[in-house]
This record gives structure tokens, C-alpha cells and sequence, in this order.
């Protein structure tokens, strides 16, 4: 799999009750390390998303953020998704979308983007169906690192 860029949903891919899923921060080094782009997308505000992100220690991982107010679309859109991977110059078949939601992942099947189902934020039939959906499924972030 060739991997240009990463767009991540906050905060449910990354934070749980604003504390950093565990290993996510290892993860994202590897990426880092790897010349993968990070961008963040949220329905937050980009005050809160970016205290968020700061409060974590990963803020400085992301070349962006971009808010719903500031997309002009919902988060839970394509158009969200594609205005994320234009602003790190990448393609579809060079993005993975990482969620921790059933509707991300949907959105970002029908938008023609691959899908990461992050788990965490989802549970029981919603985290099963996520599952069948996306293209790769991370129950915990310590399992990449088990691979790596």
C-alpha cells in the first residue's frame, strides 16, 4: 500500500475524553518518519480542536487543521474529506482515512478514499459494521505497533 498522506477525525480517532488513545503517539511518529502528511478534520471549533491536539502533544504531528465552519460542509462529508487531501497535495489511492466512526467510514468509502476503522469510539454492531466497511481495522493503536 502506497501512503502519501493521512487524514484523521477528531477527536474520535485519535482521543478518548481528550486523552490521547494509547500508542496513537507512536503511530503518528511512524508515519512522520515514513514522510506521511497528517491532516486533522473535526466539527469542533479550531480553538478547541487545536487545544485538544496541543493538550495531547501532537499538534505539531499535523501540517493542518480543518474545521467544518471553515470547510463550509460537515465533517461527515466527502467534500470535507477531499478539501483536506487537496490541502496536502495528495490523491484518493494515496489517502487513508483514519475514523472511529461508522458514518466516516461510510463517507469515506462512497468518497473513494481507503478507510481505517479506529476502534475505541465505537462499539458491539457499530464497530462490526465498521469493520466490514472499511479496508484495514485498528482496534488499538498498539496493534500497528505490533506489526511494525
Amino acid at each position: 500500500m502506497r501512503l502519501q498522506s493521512a487524514i484523521f477525525t477528531l477527536p474520535d480517532a485519535l482521543l478518548d475524553g481528550g486523552v490521547l488513545r494509547p500508542g496513537a503517539d507512536k503511530v503518528l511518529s511512524i508515519l512522520k518518519m515514513e514522510s506521511v502528511w497528517l491532516y486533522a478534520v473535526t466539527a469542533l471549533d479550531r480553538a478547541e480542536a487545536q487545544a485538544l491536539l496541543r493538550s495531547a502533544g501532537i499538534e505539531g504531528d499535523f501540517r493542518g487543521l480543518l474545521t467544518e465552519r471553515e470547510a463550509g460542509c460537515a465533517v461527515c462529508s466527502g467534500t470535507m474529506l477531499e478539501k483536506a487531501m487537496r490541502r496536502l497535495r495528495s490523491q484518493k489511492a494515496d489517502t487513508v482515512v483514519f475514523t472511529g466512526t461508522l458514518a466516516l467510514v461510510e463517507t469515506a468509502k462512497k468518497a473513494g478514499f481507503r478507510a481505517v476503522a479506529v476502534g475505541g469510539a465505537a462499539e458491539g454492531d457499530e464497530w462490526r459494521q465498521m469493520c466490514a466497511l472499511a479496508d484495514y481495522e485498528l482496534p488499538h493503536y498498539e496493534d500497528w505497533l505490533r506489526l511494525e
